[in-house]
């Protein structure tokens, strides 16, 4: 179960800190986004095992929550609760040795 302790305090964020992990087969980032007065916390989270940038948008969760601690708090328990409500998919994550990975389409354009 992912808990409040896990997660980076909400000063790591405010200088931009950006937060990644694994729980289990899922993975997740948590960052701020937006611009000045108006930040927000994004939370996305993706079946493992690859990270953030090998990972199609599209094969993404995405939810933004406000930037505030209790905003983080928010973010948080919704992340335990996406692990908990879909856990089947978090554990048929293959292991990176069993893994393909499937390039982005903008690495298909270049090739």
């Amino acid at each position: 179960m992912l808990e409040e302790s896990q997660i980076m305090p909400y000063n790591f964020f405010v200088y931009n800190g950006i937060y990644t992990g694994e729980h289990h087969g899922m993975k997740y980032l948590i960052r701020r986004t937006g611009e000045k007065p108006d930040y927000e916390f994004q939370v996305q989270i993706w079946q493992g095992p690859f990270c953030s940038e090998a990972v199609s948008d599209d094969k993404k969760t995405v939810q933004n929550f406000e930037f505030s601690e209790v905003g983080r708090l928010e973010a948080i328990k919704w992340l335990a609760g996406q692990y908990e409500t879909r856990m089947a998919e978090w554990d048929a994550a293959p292991s990176i040795l069993e893994a393909e990975l499937e390039l982005r389409s903008e690495e298909k354009k270049e090739s």
